[in-house]
């Protein structure tokens, strides 16, 4: 798994995040971001990590475990034999009249260098849990980077569809700026000729600075949106650029256990069964087998005839716990009923929700045509009040207030199309 989720990063990091600014589409912004996230880079390492713990307890569970141990206990005393009185730091087995400790609790002292061997036998089902444990751990991981790349994409995608409104926005209101500047240099001829009032030519003058501001702040806004995308993508220096639009496909349903999000439900089940598992192991018997060398010896003048060895092997059965083993279990089951209840519950909602996203996006895309209608009439009403300015008999009021509300419907249209999107990146990041 590890391998999986490290190929998912090498091919996202493949592509250069320099090459944005020749590109300039949402592709880029998403790798760049996915690159940048700090989730996947922490969850390789995770992953590592736990191949790496895996391997330290197999090699707990097969390896032999050998140790040194070295003691020196003094136990002085003062003899008081006739022929040897005084205080002796390590009295000898000899001396029968003494005061301190009895040689029957020291013996004397203790000297002791010994080098033990234990080496466990016959843990295979542990080794084979272990490395089942492992596997579920770096698939949650893996499932992990995958959900994170999922809710990257559309985390840039909203703030890619907030950017393309602005320019939408800022072009429907360049196109109302270009018509009004032609039509000032209509009424400025007319006006000229006598055929048209100067206070005319003046309303469009009035009504083009406005537009102009509008331009501007709409270009502000953009290149503030802009700049928060390059915030999310991790782009820390880069100019003020035109995006490429926008088109949003609504995707095909997957299969039900295909789901990323369903996935993540089975792998917590998973996890929960491997702990099960892992936890009944401690009631299985351990057995090892010992083995002990070297010098062991109570009086300083035996310790050249006490070298010597020791070997045994050694049984454990747990038989009685207060009965954890059940209480675990039982305390599991719960947690896999909530797991399944959660599922269940993700599923119906999901549904439920999807279809609301496609209602919606059906409902968006009606109101779009209609606008689109309304538009291509308002274009058709101003070309017609141009013709009667043009021979002036048309009034300039009233073009003006075609005009604007023909802006108007533009803008609705450039903020219906930009909500449809989101809608549509809603629907597929939930029908995924």
């Amino acid at each position: 798994m590890v391998k999986k989720i490290q190929l998912l990063f090498l091919i996202l990091v493949a592509f250069n995040p320099h090459k944005l600014m020749a590109q300039r589409n949402l592709n880029d912004f998403i790798r760049i971001a996915t690159t940048n996230a700090p989730m996947l880079k922490t969850n390789i390492l995770q992953s590592k990590a736990n191949e790496i713990e895996t391997k330290r307890i197999v090699a707990g569970l097969t390896k032999p475990l050998v140790t040194a141990q070295m003691d020196y206990m003094m136990a002085p005393v003062y003899a008081n034999d006739a022929d040897n009185r005084g205080i002796k730091i390590n009295p000898s087995k000899s001396i029968t009249d003494y005061y301190g400790l009895d040689f029957s609790a020291t013996n004397g002292g203790l000297y002791k260098g010994v080098i033990t061997l234990d080496q466990p036998l016959f843990n295979k089902k542990r080794i084979d849990m272990a490395q089942q444990q492992m596997k579920i751990q770096n698939e949650l991981l893996g499932n992990s980077s995958i959900l994170a790349v999922h809710d990257i994409e559309k985390l840039i995608t909203d703030q890619y569809i907030l950017c393309l409104q602005d320019i939408g926005q800022r072009e429907a209101m360049r196109h109302t700026s270009e018509i009004t500047q032609q039509q000032i240099a209509i009424v400025q001829k007319l006006s000229t000729s006598g055929l048209s009032r100067l206070s005319d030519a003046k309303l469009l003058t009035i009504e083009l600075s406005q537009q102009q501001t509008a331009i501007k702040t709409l270009q502000n806004s953009y290149q503030v949106h802009l700049l928060e995308l390059y915030s999310l993508c991790g782009i820390t220096k880069a100019d003020i650029i035109e995006l490429d639009p926008l088109a949003i496909e609504i995707q095909n349903p997957p299969k039900i256990d295909s789901s990323g999000f369903i996935k993540q439900y089975k792998l917590d089940s998973l996890s929960l069964e491997t702990n099960r598992k892992i936890f009944n192991l401690q009631y299985l018997p351990t057995v090892s087998l010992y083995s002990t060398a070297g010098l062991h010896a109570d009086y300083l003048s035996d310790i050249p005839k006490r070298f010597g060895m020791l070997i045994g092997i050694r049984f454990t059965q747990k038989i009685f716990d207060g009965n954890q083993r059940k209480l675990n279990d039982e305390k599991l089951r719960v947690l896999q009923e909530a797991t399944t209840i959660n599922s269940n519950f993700f599923k119906s909602k999901n549904e439920n929700r999807k279809k609301a996203f496609m209602e919606l996006i059906n409902s968006q895309q009606e109101q779009i045509t209609s606008i689109d209608r309304q538009i291509n009439e308002y274009e058709e009403l101003l070309k017609y009040y141009q013709k009667q300015i043009a021979a002036g008999q048309g009034s300039v009021i009233e073009y003006l207030t075609t005009l604007r509300s023909n802006t108007a419907l533009l803008n609705n249209r450039v903020s219906l199309h930009t909500a449809r999107l989101w809608t549509i990146n809603n629907y597929n990041y939930w029908n995924w």
